[in-house]
């Protein structure tokens, strides 16, 4: 089973990584070059407008500090399970521009995946999906469809849907979070949990769901499916003031 991973450099990325090539040692990795600020910052003005990514650009401002507060929880949860988050040696590593440049389209044509899974990346473009017959597979924190885009979790707890704070792992379409789910799980936090830790409770239930996935496919027993009881909202980063009212008056960190 040729396995490889489209990926932007985080530590997700290297803990899904770290944690495939136990079992599947050959795993190759490409890893993208992130969208410049610039660039960001104006497509969510497009789309959101300036008031919106003024708010944005606010709250991660305050990311830094939500970081450093949470460092030890995270570490310990990656340590509980067992996880690495560094870069490994002795695999392949590649770097592009975009996932969806011409140089990656190349690579994946001469790799001839089975399994492609992807990590972190832009929205992966038509193009790319066509140029190979693999199975495209992502990991994404929230359950979709109710909580597509970033931040699934917190907003699931924003909105006092904790039944719907979880991870998805799905097929991967030309859509943001659209493709058909194969598994999904919940995640439970406590006082000790925020914004930053969040994140690394989704990888920790996540990772097993995505090795799972592998499994079925090299046994021949996938099987997806789509959740008609949830309503299709796509969801963007927060507002500082989003966030200073979730976590005054909703008690949501």
């Amino acid at each position: 089973m040729n396995i490889v991973v489209l990926a932007q450099e985080s530590a997700s990325t290297w803990m899904m990584v770290n944690a495939l090539r136990e079992k599947w040692p050959s795993i190759s990795v490409m890893l993208e070059k992130p969208v410049s600020r610039r660039t960001l910052l104006e497509r969510r003005a497009r789309r959101l407008g300036w008031w919106a990514v003024l708010g944005q650009l606010m709250f991660m401002a305050l990311v830094p500090f939500l970081s450093r507060s949470g460092s030890s929880r995270r570490k310990e949860l990656v340590q509980q399970a067992r996880l690495k988050t560094e870069r490994p040696s002795g695999i392949e590593i590649h770097d592009c521009e975009s996932v969806n440049s011409p140089a990656c389209i190349a690579w994946l044509r001469e790799q001839r995946p089975d399994i492609v899974v992807v990590n972190g990346t832009r929205i992966i473009s038509s193009a790319v999906l066509a140029a190979s017959d693999a199975k495209f597979l992502n990991t994404h924190c929230g359950i979709t469809p109710a909580y597509r885009g970033v931040h699934g979790g917190y907003w699931a707890l924003y909105c006092n849907d904790p039944a719907n704070a979880g991870v998805t792992v799905h097929l991967v379409n030309s859509g943001i979070d659209t493709g058909d789910i194969l598994y999904q799980q919940t995640i439970d936090v406590d006082a000790r949990d925020s914004f930053v830790t969040y994140p690394v409770k989704q990888y920790v239930a996540g990772i097993p769901l995505m090795m799972k996935a592998i499994d079925d496919i090299v046994a021949g027993r996938l099987q997806a499916f789509r959740r008609d009881d949830l309503q299709s909202t796509l969801w963007h980063h927060p507002t500082i003031w989003q966030y200073l009212s979730g976590r005054l008056l909703r008690g949501v960190r």
